[in-house]
Order: structure tokens, then C-alpha cells, then sequence
């Protein structure tokens, strides 16, 4: 499920950051391999959770966790996306390229190609102790 999962996670985001609605998530590189992804804290003063939240609720609408009418948790929308970027093997923190510290905050992220993922996952196997 979670190679599944994550597979579709990549698409989902591929297609939010190609449909150009969310303020911040866009391309990092001509080569479309890198993309920023805004990460506002909801602490600051000029916080939006319409537009700073955007991406992380349509997440969870995504995958069910949220629906229209219930209680908005922007935070727990945000760790939930944040957690499926890190546990996916389609996805790398660029910790380098990421800005945290300024007006418009925002992540890094690179897309790991696949064949990267294959020899990354033999040589897991490889050092497995037998």
C-alpha cells in the first residue's frame, strides 16, 4: 500500500503544482525535477489559512481526512502532507535550497527518479544482515 500510496502522491502533486491554483508550489528548476512548496507558519502575523493552507487541505480532502463543514486543523493538514512527503520514496528534502526564514517561507523538495529508487532499494537489501 504504501509504494501504491506513494505513487500516487507524486501524481496528485505533479498535477496541483502544473495546475498553477496554489500560491507557492511551483517549478524550482527548468528541468521540473525540484519544486517549492510554500510553508507558512500558521503563527505569523500576516497567516492566510485560505491561501497559506491551501495545498495541505486539498491533501487532505485528497485523501479523505477532511470534508466541507468539519473543523479546519491547517496544522494537522500540513504535518500530514509533510509526513507523506518524507516517508515517499518519490520525494527528497532539498533542506539547502529551502527558505524558511523569510516573508514567503517554503520547502524544497526533489523528485527522485525512479530508477534512483531501484538501486537505492538494492543496496538496502543488499546490506540487510542476513
Amino acid at each position: 500500500m504504501s509504494n501504491s500510496g506513494g505513487r500516487r502522491l507524486k501524481q496528485w502533486l505533479v498535477e496541483q503544482i502544473q495546475s498553477g491554483q496554489y500560491s507557492g508550489l511551483q517549478w524550482e528548476d527548468e528541468s521540473r525535477t525540484m519544486f517549492r512548496i510554500p510553508w507558512k507558519h500558521a503563527g505569523k502575523q500576516d497567516y492566510n489559512q485560505e491561501v497559506d493552507a491551501s495545498i495541505f487541505k486539498a491533501w487532505a480532502v485528497f485523501k479523505g481526512k477532511f470534508k466541507e463543514g468539519e473543523k479546519a486543523e491547517p496544522a494537522t493538514w500540513k504535518t500530514r502532507l509533510r509526513c507523506a512527503l518524507n516517508k515517499s520514496p518519490d520525494f527528497d528534502e532539498v533542506t539547502e535550497r529551502s527558505q524558511l526564514d523569510i516573508s514567503e517561507p517554503y520547502k524544497v523538495y526533489r523528485i527522485v527518479p525512479e530508477e534512483e529508487q531501484k538501486t537505492i532499494m538494492a543496496i538496502l537489501i543488499w546490506n540487510q544482515p542476513q
